[in-house]
């Protein structure tokens, strides 16, 4: 039997984020490394660029293959639905940060970066919202909003979708924006607003403005954008990128060759204010295709291709996601069903993880495209770390394990527990600490036997180290 001094066993300190044990469900198997090496992002980020997808909470936590294609194939992730203020803010007064703190942490564990999504949008707003939220404390909810997740997710998020589809030309409103909550409340300032508090925030996070339907020839719908966006940098407002989502369908292909010119001509524009461009949401819906899965697959792989050929062609876009990885979870089997009841096959790899033309369409532009002047992001940005060891052992009098760490300077600090599946198990403390040496104690009588991680971060740092428990 092993005696108490052997219940916790702290893991050599972390210069990095540390790896997990063999028996976590998040570390790829061998051949799992192998795909890997090959997989969208390793090719995007020889260009440096960057590939990725949107995945949910529940997904991941239910389906191993899932898990691993999205480790194999992806550089970062975003969440369909944690960071949304519905889900965040169950109370006017309090957040639930606990379905974002997965996503976080699963994006950690797998060396993935994440984008946030989203701070400010006229949808999922709370039940409480409109009740709540009037023309006097609008623009205080915005700000304290923004100022409270960016400051939890400070140093961790590559980049922020601040504003979301604020621009709709046919509610006929000043500049074609959106008669959305928002703006009935504080008018075009709301806009502004979210992206100073995203910046004073998160000082480190790219700042996107993220819209839909710029593809096609609905010129209003374009030009409004380019308006908000000039109007945005005339103020010296700290915005960085544009998204665009690219959420189109098979249908849409003709029109979309038609508009190639003009689709390439807004993206010049965008990029001639300065600013870079992410696809942040791209699937393609198959419901006009016939129900063979061959025809389908090489249908939807053409208007990938033919997308890419317009956005994979200029140097502005630094990136491309898309709204699911796996045609397994696509959201488009609720929103857009086939009439023929078979499942919609929108997405780079099928229900069983396999790859589609759809990935090969990528695959060819990403090995194709020219190199981005400037790297964006091939991995998890660099971290500052705690400049002394993050040490953790056990204490062989009680069923506690003892962290140890020091501070440069005074700081604001989270230091938690987490278990393989990424989820918070015990919040050490959550305080402002003097520079200086610190230890703290955390019980872990009631944590099973296995593989925790122990993190501590602050405002411009970041540690952590392996725990083992074992009874």
């Amino acid at each position: 039997m092993p005696t108490r001094r052997d219940f916790i066993k702290g893991v050599a300190s972390a210069a990095a984020i540390a790896p997990l044990v063999d028996d976590s469900p998040f570390k790829p198997s061998n051949h799992a490394q192998v795909m890997a090496a090959n997989g969208l992002h390793s090719l995007a980020a020889a260009k440096n660029m960057f590939f990725g997808t949107a995945t949910s909470e529940d997904n991941l936590l239910a389906d191993v293959g899932y898990r691993t294609a999205i480790a194999n194939e992806c550089g970062i992730i975003v969440p369909e639905f944690e960071m949304k203020w519905d889900r965040m803010r169950p109370t006017a007064t309090t957040f639930n940060y606990s379905d974002s703190d997965y996503i976080i942490n699963f994006a950690r564990q797998n060396k993935l970066a994440v984008r946030g999504h989203t701070l400010c949008w006229h949808r999922a707003l709370p039940a409480w919202f409109s009740g709540t939220v009037n023309k006097s404390n609008a623009a205080r909810y915005l700000t304290e909003h923004i100022a409270a997740v960016c400051g939890r997710y400070r140093g961790q998020i590559h980049s922020w979708d601040v504003v979301n589809e604020a621009i709709e030309p046919s509610d006929r409103q000043t500049n074609s924006l959106r008669k959305s909550p928002w703006f009935q409340l504080l008018g075009e300032s709301y806009i502004e607003t979210a992206f100073r508090a995203a910046s004073a925030a998160d000082t480190a996070a790219l700042l996107t403005y993220n819209e839909y339907g710029v593809e096609f020839d609905d010129n209003a719908r374009r030009d409004a954008i380019l308006g908000l966006l000039r109007r945005l940098k005339a103020r010296n407002v700290p915005i960085h990128a544009l998204g665009i989502q690219g959420h189109l369908a098979y249908s849409d292909l003709a029109k979309f060759n038609a508009n190639m010119n003009s689709f390439r001509t807004f993206l010049r524009d965008v990029a001639a204010l300065g600013l870079k461009i992410i696809v942040t949401e791209f699937d393609c819906d198959d419901r006009t295709l016939a129900s063979g899965i061959a025809t389908r697959d090489e249908g939807v792989a053409k208007m990938y291709g033919d997308y890419c050929s317009v956005v994979m062609n200029e140097p502005a876009v630094i990136g491309f996601m898309t709204w699911g990885l796996a045609d397994k979870y696509t959201s488009l089997n609720a929103t857009a069903a086939r009439t023929d009841r078979q499942p919609q096959r929108p997405l780079p790899l099928d229900t069983a993880m396999v790859r589609k033309s759809a990935w090969y369409a990528l695959e060819f532009w990403f090995k194709n495209t020219t190199k981005r002047a400037m790297q964006t992001i091939t991995d998890v940005r660099q971290e500052s770390l705690v400049p002394a060891r993050l040490l953790c052992y056990p204490n062989p009098a009680s069923s506690q394990c003892t962290i140890e760490f020091t501070l440069p300077s005074t700081s604001d600090v989270l230091v938690r527990l987490v278990d393989v599946k990424g989820r918070d198990v015990n919040i050490i403390t959550h305080a402002v600490l003097q520079s200086g040496i610190h230890s703290l104690s955390a019980d872990v009588s009631m944590l099973g036997s296995g593989a925790y991680t122990c993190i501590v971060q602050g405002a411009s740092f970041l540690a952590s180290t392996q725990v083992i428990v074992q009874k």
